[in-house]
């Protein structure tokens, strides 16, 4: 028989749960944090990342680590973060390439659903690069020649956002180039400059200091940046239709407690508001393009159901 005295207890307990529960994500972060990086050191994504983790744990009050885990287009690091659990402590460096590209062109064994979009911290404008002596002087020149043979053209994955996207550009120009592929955008630039591939689709982290130390001239690109000059063509300039912007994140795993959500995204919003911080992306080559909520994760869903169309074309 139920007596007034277990339900009672059984209500007490209950409402201790739930106190207990409240309070172990009101201590969110109580020990490291650690942001998967999907690709190798050095790249865009890699140092943005360093930047938005030295800036908020500093808000947090806790470290923030920063970790490489590299392999199939950034496949390999992003599937890690979609079976981590969902406490808050296992964090996704996310973009255009892992979570938008590779799960509808390769075989990711993860979707956009498998994670919780946390914030979007910057933005680079994507490009096509040569070698400073390149015999290729404006994109006019290049396209001219990739019509009449192949030429190389370096990309950071085989179904990434740069391969992707550069073949968007490619034939809406009528050209088909051949890729070699590396693991970053960094390397590939430096294949560029070191005279062993034509030309790269890059992004201002990975070509900028090359542009500045005078190896490297940016042909077109998808939109100019404070130290790029008006000189560089963009590509509507040419018809070319689309948006070709890559983009910096932080995503965690799926269902993650939104007591979580709601600290992380608080903590962003101080650091971004940091003019040092903001230096500091700028410095990598990189917009800082802060946001959140509903609108951006319904807008990512939309590209990426244009993705998931685009592949199924493709089959």
């Amino acid at each position: 028989m139920i007596t007034y005295k277990k339900i009672a207890t059984a209500i007490i307990g209950a409402l201790s749960l739930s106190v207990m529960a409240s309070s172990v994500y009101a201590e969110y972060p109580d020990k490291p944090i650690q942001v998967i990086v999907p690709y190798t050191a050095g790249g865009d994504s890699d140092l943005t990342t360093r930047i938005w983790a030295s800036a908020v744990e500093k808000e947090l009050g806790t470290p923030v680590v920063v970790i490489n885990r590299p392999g199939g287009s950034g496949v390999v690091g992003s599937a890690f973060v979609a079976n981590a659990k969902n406490d808050g402590y296992t964090l996704l460096n996310a973009g255009l390439g892992n979570v938008l590209v590779a799960p509808n062109f390769s075989k990711a064994p993860y979707n956009f659903d498998s994670f919780t979009p946390i914030i979007k911290m910057t933005a680079v404008p994507l490009a096509i690069v040569v070698a400073e002596d390149s015999p290729y002087k404006t994109f006019d020149d290049f396209v001219a020649a990739a019509k009449e043979k192949t030429l190389t053209q370096g990309s950071f994955g085989a179904a990434s956002a740069g391969t992707v996207l550069g073949n968007m550009i490619a034939k809406q120009m009528g050209y088909v180039p051949k890729y070699v592929h590396a693991n970053n955008v960094a390397e590939s630039v430096a294949s560029v400059v070191g005279g062993h591939i034509d030309s790269a689709v890059a992004y201002p982290p990975g070509f900028d200091p090359h542009v500045k130390a005078g190896k490297a001239r940016v042909l077109v690109m998808n939109e100019r940046m404070e130290q790029h000059p008006d000189s560089i063509p963009l590509f509507s300039d040419y018809g070319i239709e689309g948006d070709y912007e890559g983009w910096s994140g932080i995503f965690a795993p799926k269902n993650v407690p939104q007591e979580v959500v709601d600290k992380l995204v608080a903590a962003t919003e101080k650091a971004m508001q940091d003019p040092q911080v903001i230096e500091s992306f700028k410095n990598v080559g990189a917009m800082v393009d802060y946001r959140h909520g509903e609108e951006w994760v319904a807008e990512m869903k939309k590209t990426y159901d244009l993705m998931h169309q685009m592949a199924n074309e493709k089959q």
